[in-house]
């Protein structure tokens, strides 16, 4: 089965890297007319080659790369993408994150961008290491998400849950665990989620979302803040609508959060997941839920949510 699982990672691997050659293919164009150029008066770094004729002024200018890889992105749906670093149009959130709150303990956090440093790369501690480690311990309790395979590699995991816009609830104060016994110091990571397209092109504007909670810190009200900010951020963003498209029928507490923070269930997909911990050859029900992202109030998070 490792084996199987290993062929299977590295088949992605090799389609994303075939993808990212054909892009680059076309924005370069090697075949005629780039090649290498000190000179000041080209563009940065390239001048027009020997095939170039007289006059260029016709032809149809290329997009820069940052216009392919943008391109490319709107491409990417809720199960692949390109590695990033989480911050895909962070300038639009600039009036939201970071956004600071209280937790049901009373200790103080705040909803952030993925922090990393080159200089932490290969840190288990870095705040990448730290989601991927968190991805894959509910890839391996096989109840809430529908994967089989872990991560085996960080740039692996950045092209799924980085690929846009992601976030991680991070401690400011020293506190505890759930349960009161062991303790939890500032800067510790309690959860984490994205916002990227659910589906490409002419449906983009519908976005997905994946959450996760530290295990040792469910309880404390941390999904329920991630899934408020998911919502606000999902509108600052764009987003029209959003759509999650299995929320599992055993995974209760997920149910009711989005039930309670007002998503409407439109979609029951019976016999969709074989998940741990159900009877032998039984599948669990999947839900879809929706909300209208058009209809949430501006002042979402100021708004007591009792009230909403």
């Amino acid at each position: 089965m490792v084996v199987v699982s290993n062929i299977r990672h590295r088949l992605r691997q090799d389609w994303n890297i075939v993808r990212s050659i054909r892009l680059l293919s076309s924005h370069l164009d090697l075949e005629r007319v780039f090649v290498r150029s000190p000179s000041r008066d080209a563009a940065p770094g390239f001048s027009l080659g020997a095939h170039c004729p007289t006059s260029c002024s016709s032809w149809p200018m290329r997009p820069s790369l940052e216009e392919s890889m943008a391109a490319l992105r709107t491409f990417t749906t809720a199960y692949q993408g390109i590695p990033s670093d989480g911050k895909h149009n962070h300038h639009l959130l600039s009036d939201l994150i970071p956004y600071r709150s209280t937790l049901k303990d009373g200790r103080r956090v705040e909803v952030d961008f993925f922090r990393h440093s080159n200089a932490t790369d290969e840190s288990e501690d870095d705040e990448w290491h730290v989601g991927m480690t968190l991805m894959n311990i509910v890839i391996r309790d096989g109840r809430s998400w529908p994967f089989e395979d872990e991560f085996e590699t960080v740039e692996g995991w950045r092209g799924y849950f980085l690929s846009h816009a992601a976030f991680v609830v991070r401690a400011l104060d020293n506190g505890m665990d759930a349960a009161g016994r062991n303790p939890s110091s500032q800067g510790e990571i309690l959860g984490c989620f994205y916002i990227k397209p659910n589906f490409p092109g002419r449906c983009s504007h519908v976005c997905n979302g994946g959450f996760i909670t530290a295990t040792r810190f469910r309880g404390l009200g941390i999904g329920t803040l991630m899934g408020r900010v998911f919502l606000k951020a999902a509108q600052d963003l764009g987003y029209k609508s959003s759509y999650f498209n299995l929320v599992f029928k055993s995974n209760v507490s997920s149910v009711k959060l989005w039930e309670k923070l007002g998503f409407e269930r439109v979609a029951t997909l019976e016999n969709a997941a074989r998940l741990e911990g159900l009877d032998d050859g039984s599948f669990d029900t999947a839900f879809g839920y929706r909300f209208d992202l058009e209809k949430l109030p501006m002042d979402y998070l100021d708004l007591d949510p009792t009230e909403i």
